[in-house]
């Protein structure tokens, strides 16, 4: 089947298996600290509702509705970001929460307090991480050690999972193959590239046959490979994206980029795809929230802003890039070039005066 056929076929659905039972009688109880922030989360048994001193009928309706709709779609957030944190995408999971009165609790009408924070942020990757910060209360101890370094890596603090590996893994003799791929990730968000393909290497030579040490193995060989090396990128990648796309199971070729069972795990052939097809900007956006966490994606991401006439939203995309990596120099400097540039444009010499020092003193730290 050819890419642009492939574009908007219909997903066929598709049973969970793996069951995973989490049953919290009471979940106050629970005093677990988490690894980053802490937060206070009470159980409440409902909603704070919203009053009025003249009750209008249809604008009662409209709230309701409208905490409905923003409640549903906290509820699939938070299972999403559990089944991320435990980088499970087919794990199938039923979370039971009760009252003291024995009756059952929907999340956001169980943890009201998160549930308010969640609905003050705009960026999906933003609320991925409170949800990452909530279940590192009561998972964080049952992660295995590559687990945590997708976590970290995933929820863009790539240094803390260098810090992880340094005290838990450094002393290891033998690496699974999971955490050999989880390693190569790892180094490649710290633009690390040879470390990466250290690690990938020796487990692409002991596990050739495995779909995902077989995509980060493409991933890394067409980032730093030699011309034969990245021939043999799109060999190894299309044995795997190939099967994905005759598995009949996504809607377009795009969707096999995103976290769902067998995927395929590659922020840059992600990026390629979308440059060969010319994708328009609601595409790039689509796939940009699963890559939020890959610096070369996000600069990629802001360039095809800049070139699709949207300036102020490729300033702004390098200037959160820059923030989160500062140690990623081409971002930094484009970064620095476009606040200078804005300034001529709107005769403004102090716009973004304190993100340009900052950017400044990252670039001369490096």
């Amino acid at each position: 089947m050819g890419l642009f056929d492939f574009l908007f076929k219909w997903r066929k659905k598709k049973n969970q298996t793996n069951e995973v039972t989490l049953k919290n009688e009471s979940p106050v109880e629970e005093t677990i600290t988490p690894v980053n922030e802490k937060i206070n989360i009470p159980i409440e048994e409902t909603v704070a509702t919203i009053e009025k001193e003249t009750p209008d009928v249809a604008t009662e309706e409209t709230i309701a509705s409208t905490i409905n709709e923003d409640g549903h779609r906290f509820d699939l957030e938070i299972v999403e970001a559990f089944k991320r944190f435990h980088s499970d995408p087919s794990l199938g999971i039923e979370i039971e929460i009760k009252d003291d009165k024995g009756n059952i609790l929907d999340f956001h009408k169980a943890y009201t307090d998160l549930f308010k924070e969640w609905l003050g942020i705009q960026s999906k990757w933003d609320r991925m991480s409170l949800f990452y910060r909530f279940w590192d209360q009561s998972q964080f101890e049952k992660l295995e050690d590559w687990q945590v370094i997708e976590r970290f890596v995933k929820d863009r603090y790539p240094k803390k999972a260098l810090q992880y590996f340094e005290e838990k893994m450094a002393d290891k003799r033998h690496f699974t193959k999971e955490e050999l791929v989880a390693l190569s990730k790892l180094h490649r968000v710290l633009l690390d590239n040879p470390t990466a393909k250290e690690y990938i290497e020796t487990a692409y030579r002991n596990h050739p046959e495995d779909d995902a040490v077989k995509v980060e193995y493409a991933t890394v060989l067409h980032i730093i490979g030699n011309h034969s090396e990245k021939e043999l990128s799109h060999q190894v990648f299309h044995e795997v994206f190939d099967k994905k796309i005759e598995q009949n199971d996504t809607e377009s070729v795009f969707d096999c980029f995103r976290f769902s069972e067998g995927y395929t795990d590659s922020s840059i052939f992600a990026m390629l795809y979308l440059m060969n097809t010319e994708a328009d900007n609601d595409t790039w956006d689509y796939v940009a929230e699963e890559y939020y966490y890959c610096p070369v994606f996000r600069y990629e991401h802001a360039v095809q802003l800049a070139q699709s006439e949207n300036p102020m939203r490729a300033l702004a995309k390098l200037t959160s890039l820059s923030q989160e990596f500062p140690w990623f120099r081409i971002a930094l400097e484009s970064t620095i070039g476009n606040i200078k540039s804005v300034r001529k444009q709107i005769n403004s010499p102090d716009f973004m005066e304190k993100e340009l020092q900052e950017f400044q003193a990252s670039l001369k730290n490096l």
